[in-house]
């Protein structure tokens, strides 16, 4: 009986380590102690094995207590709902909390989304094909995505709060279409999941994780509400309904962690991010661009001292632009037709008195923190 009971024990805890273990990894709270991504694939790749072992792990308790006749029934009882809510945490838990908006995503139209948008809240425009979509940032912080059809080429546009980052991207990750799901983040950056392939997308790079694709990515312009309902008042405007009991809970615990996020005196909300680089403060928002394997970044005050900037990254002529008048930055390639353009004046879309510049995609107002962990070489402000 003593070595039953002794047996018990330590099968008990070592079976509640390894669930608490598999739910920390697996969740925002694993990165608060800097649980390394390469764990976090590991345990992906190998989930239904690993959460299979816990059952057994389970199973052995039950073993001891029915056969044995060690521990209380309530003690099987408590082990096993939490045995139960480890692996749930471990495997379901970001996927049904965040009810990414791929399939399902509502737009509106300016006069109804202005009922609920303020003036100056921040929205990241697409244009694509002829067609302008709207996406406030507040209603891309629970979902994380949101899909639309864009005169037949399907686009989901991701934001990730911690990075401060919205991207847009293809949708097609190889295998035609997709249905991308928040898994985890990492160094402070969203890691999405393809329910249909199983395939993995680090949202600030735009590339799978097993089949190491570079996914297209779709130019998106940063502004406050208030410019966007006077530049395009035709446009449709995604709106998240908030309509989950669980959400108010969810917007407090974003407003929170957030409010560390912007807190210039304090590190990140979580620790997984380098802070060497001083060039910057960690908390300064930057507009990020890259090109192959090189990167640049500016700031707003870079862009504002100098609101029409042109320069070669890459051997490609592009030309950085800011509008004073609706505090927008954005970026074009000076080439037209394979030959580079000329031109005395331009415009926030682009429009100059030669002819209108293809737009360039920007990392528009991510943390520079965010970018300098993953991208440690960038330039910054065209200086080497």
């Amino acid at each position: 009986m003593k070595s039953s009971v002794k047996y018990f024990i330590i099968l008990a805890s070592f079976t509640a380590v390894y669930s608490i273990f598999s739910m920390l990894l697996m969740s925002d709270i694993g990165q608060f102690f800097a649980m390394p991504k390469s764990w976090i694939i590991a345990y992906y790749e190998h989930a239904f094995l690993l959460g299979l072992v816990n059952v057994i792990l389970l199973l052995g308790l039950w073993y001891l207590h029915l056969v044995r006749k060690v521990g209380r029934l309530w003690v099987m009882l408590v082990a096993t709902v939490g045995v139960l809510l480890c692996i749930f945490a471990a495997n379901m838990m970001n996927t049904l909390l965040f009810p990414t908006k791929q399939h399902t995503a509502t737009y509106v139209s300016v006069t109804e989304a202005d009922r609920v948008l303020a003036d100056e809240q921040v929205i990241y425009v697409l244009e694509i094909n002829g067609e302008v979509r709207g996406y406030p940032q507040d209603h891309l912080e629970l979902p994380h995505v949101a899909g639309g059809d864009f005169g037949g080429q399907e686009v989901v546009m991701t934001y990730c709060g911690l990075s401060n980052l919205p991207v847009a991207m293809n949708q097609d990750l190889g295998s035609g279409e997709s249905d991308l799901r928040v898994m985890a983040q990492v160094h402070n950056n969203l890691i999405l999941k393809d329910n249909e392939t199983g395939e993995l997308v680090q949202q600030i790079t735009a590339t799978t994780e097993f089949g190491d694709k570079q996914l297209e990515v779709y130019p998106n312009t940063m502004m406050t509400w208030k410019s966007f309902k006077q530049l395009y008042p035709e446009a449709e405007v995604f709106v998240y309904s908030f309509d989950r009991m669980l959400d108010p809970i969810f917007r407090w615990f974003f407003a929170a962690t957030l409010e560390i996020q912007n807190d210039r005196s304090k590190g990140a909300a979580f620790p997984t991010v380098s802070l060497d680089d001083d060039r910057l403060n960690p908390k300064e928002a930057v507009w990020g661009y890259r090109a192959g394997d090189r990167q640049i970044a500016f700031t707003k005050e870079f862009a504002k001292q100098h609101p029409v900037y042109p320069f070669e990254f890459q051997g490609e002529p592009l030309v950085l632009t800011y509008d004073k008048t609706h505090d927008i930055i954005t970026l074009f390639s000076r080439l037209k037709d394979g030959e580079e353009l000329d031109f005395h004046s331009i415009d926030f879309r682009g429009q100059t008195d030669s002819g209108k510049l293809d737009q360039k995609p920007l990392y528009n107002g991510v943390y520079w923190m965010v970018w300098t962990h993953w991208f440690p070489d960038t330039q910054l402000n065209d200086q080497e």
